[in-house]
């Protein structure tokens, strides 16, 4: 029978099968490879007909003389192949529209996350977990390094204490946290401006007194240095 074969590795439970019947029939007859190859006149190698049963799907020409060499059922042998086919079929379909999602998810998250498009606080918050996240999620204290001290020294422009509960939703930050907040994840001046837009027009439309109300859960409050 030769050298021991290598483990099946296939990318489906029905290409598994398939390798493991056809492998199955070789033990069952007690031929070679080499001694296969002579069976079907050389139709393929002795090195293809061993890749054939590898998990690798083969061609369907190699499995029907596969299973000639071995006399075993060619309409099973027909029937497995199929079935393989298939099943790897299904499985590139579904990466494929994986991926696809994916994608589109990626692209509405970052249209629902731009600074034009945002209405509430609610949606402010989730902006700044987003735009983090895309400039390598920065820690906290990083971020208030980066953004430094107020004009008289006297405080951190953005603490981190303070923008950890804006993160959580459990604060509104104040206009000069979200600059802050944009200028340490290094934004251009002009993108600085249109999140400064976003928090002038949503504390436009939205009493101060209502600034309280949830951005998630529980009792929040609005954060100023």
């Amino acid at each position: 029978m030769g050298r021991r074969e290598n483990a099946v590795a296939a990318g489906t439970r029905d290409a598994e099968a398939l390798a493991l019947w056809l492998r199955a029939q070789r033990e069952r007859r007690g031929v070679t490879y080499a001694a296969m190859a002579k069976l079907i006149g050389y139709q393929f190698t002795a090195s293809m007909l061993s890749r054939g049963a590898s998990g690798k799907i083969p061609s369907r020409k190699l499995v029907e003389a596969y299973a000639k060499a071995c006399d075993a059922d060619r309409a099973e042998a027909v029937r497995l192949w199929k079935a393989a086919r298939r099943s790897e079929e299904e499985s590139r379909l579904h990466d494929e529209t994986v991926a696809e999602f994916q994608d589109l998810a990626t692209s509405v998250r970052s249209a629902l996350t731009h600074p034009e498009v945002i209405e509430t606080f609610g949606q402010l918050r989730r902006a700044m977990i987003h735009v983090r996240a895309e400039e390598g999620q920065p820690s906290l204290g990083v971020l208030q390094a980066k953004a430094g001290r107020t004009a008289d020294g006297r405080c951190f422009r953005l603490p981190k204490s303070s923008l950890s509960a804006v993160l959580r939703g459990g604060a509104v930050p104040s206009r000069s946290h979200v600059t802050a907040f944009m200028e340490a994840l290094d934004a251009s001046p002009g993108k600085v401006r249109e999140w400064e837009r976003a928090w002038d027009r949503i504390a436009e439309f939205l009493p101060r007194s209502e600034w309280r109300a949830p951005l998630r859960s529980g009792h929040l409050s609005a954060l100023f240095c």
